[in-house]
């Protein structure tokens, strides 16, 4: 017999955060940014209880473009206002930042997905489908390291393990699949074309890079590539800035000498993690009688900014962010809207396909397992029973185990099949009353009692 099977089977997986895609300008993203390492074990230590009581699970995924915090809970859903205010008491926990003044800030620009559709939200970054750039391959480590934070923090577990490891393979095979990442560039790519554009050529210019982290390192390569002749790289760790420096046959120097360079530099291009900007006006003021007629220009791709926006007014300065980014790259994402088309097709099957995978491990695995668990209760009972009554050989009792033991699993093969299928089902009560047929029909206890806690989304 066949039953209907939902396309978008309910699981217990939720999203909420904002993106440069919900329209928060990069003045708001920097402001619900988490910077700091140990966010996730500031998460840990904060939801411990509720942790230790629901096994809920934490991942959260802060980038330069976007901050959402995923959770799964075996507890229940949480609310609108519940899993917003979370996010909110997060951001305090973790970088002091009162949640009442994030809140009010980022309130507007945030949007929550459930089930299967905030599986699909990540599938879709991992693809570089909701990037700035569409395509773009640097979120691939970003969501690695965000994962691998919370596996550190001990904030993960079966549901959102799946989860992201699955969106690591989805947003690959997206890009395979489609050649969306072919040709395809970072912010750090962007960043370097800008520099480009706007000189020209980079042949005789002096690009001063201030932080050796993996943005960084990605635009100073592409800045190398595109023909900078000096490269100076700047960094807090000044071993971090000289390995840098030396695979680009750059130069490092001293981060506090690094202000003194403004006034030789041409391009400066941003990155640093420090939570306040790095470069100010003042700063930047002090040079600019220094540099006579030559322009300075600024690329600032960090977040929260490393450069005050006050920069920018000075005469003969020009400062870029990340929204200008966004701007410049407008029209090189509407050559690749074809293929994300493609891209979007895969990602949504691929999301089905781990929710319906999902559900099956939270409502059939259970069920199946106290199935199988009663089956082989009966086996090995009537089992005990028939070696008391006869005397078989050893051979012939090892045969008879066999067989019994095929028996078994041939008639568990169709419950067990079909206890998946229900678990698929769109409608919970549908779902509910199948697997509390299940439980009568093999004569399991606490039927009417527990069927409605392991059919939960």
């Amino acid at each position: 017999m066949s039953y209907p099977v939902t396309t978008a089977p309910n699981v217990s997986v939720q999203m909420v955060g904002l993106s440069h895609n919900t329209s928060a300008p990069v003045a708001v993203r920097e402001r619900i940014a988490f910077t700091a390492p140990g966010a996730m074990e500031a998460a840990a230590r904060f939801l411990a209880g509720r942790r230790a009581e629901t096994g809920a699970e934490f991942v959260l995924l802060s980038t330069c473009n976007r901050t959402e915090l995923y959770l799964s809970d075996a507890g229940g859903e949480w609310d609108t206002e519940a899993v917003t205010s979370l996010l909110f008491a997060l951001h305090e926990v973790a970088t002091d930042a009162p949640a009442h003044e994030t809140a009010r800030l980022a309130g507007a620009y945030l949007q929550e997905r459930r089930g299967h559709r905030a599986v699909e939200q990540l599938f879709r970054i991992a693809a570089g489908l909701d990037s700035m750039i569409l395509g773009e391959t640097d979120i691939t480590r970003q969501i690695k390291d965000a994962y691998a934070l919370a596996v550190d923090a001990g904030t993960t577990g079966a549901v959102l393990n799946t989860v992201f490891h699955e969106s690591l393979r989805v947003g690959k095979r997206a890009r395979t699949e489609t050649d969306l990442g072919r040709g395809a560039f970072s912010v750090g790519h962007a960043a370097a074309d800008l520099a480009q554009s706007i000189h020209g050529s980079l042949k005789n210019k002096t690009v001063l890079v201030l932080g050796a982290g993996a943005m960084s390192e990605t635009t100073a390569r592409h800045l190398s590539a595109a023909g900078a002749s000096t490269i100076l790289v700047a960094n807090r760790t000044y071993d971090k800035a000289v390995l840098l420096a030396e695979s680009l046959n750059g130069r490092a120097i001293n981060y506090e000498h690094f202000p003194a360079q403004l006034a030789l530099a041409d391009v400066v291009v941003a990155s640093t993690a420090s939570p306040i900007p790095v470069v100010t006006r003042a700063m930047v003021a002090s040079v600019v009688k220094e540099r006579g007629n030559r322009p300075l220009y600024l690329i600032d791709i960090a977040l929260p900014r490393d450069i005050e926006t006050g920069v920018g007014d000075l005469d003969g300065v020009y400062l870029f962010d990340l929204d200008h980014l966004q701007q410049m790259v407008e029209s090189e994402a509407a050559e690749r809207r074809q293929k994300a088309a493609h891209a979007e097709t895969i990602v949504r099957e691929e999301a089905i396909s781990c929710a319906m995978r999902l559900r099956t491990m939270q409502v059939a695995a259970p069920l199946v397992t106290r199935v199988r668990a009663r089956q082989t209760a009966i086996v090995q009972q009537e089992l005990s029973a028939l070696r008391k009554r006869g005397d078989f050989s050893p051979e012939q009792w090892q045969l008879i185990e066999r067989f019994a033991t095929a028996v078994e699993n041939k008639l568990a093969h169709a419950p067990t099949e079909r206890i998946k299928e229900y678990a698929t089902f769109a409608d919970e009560d549908l779902t509910r009353r199948k697997l509390r047929t299940v439980r009568e029909l093999f004569d399991l206890e606490d039927a009417e009692e527990t069927v409605a806690a392991e059919a939960k989304p």
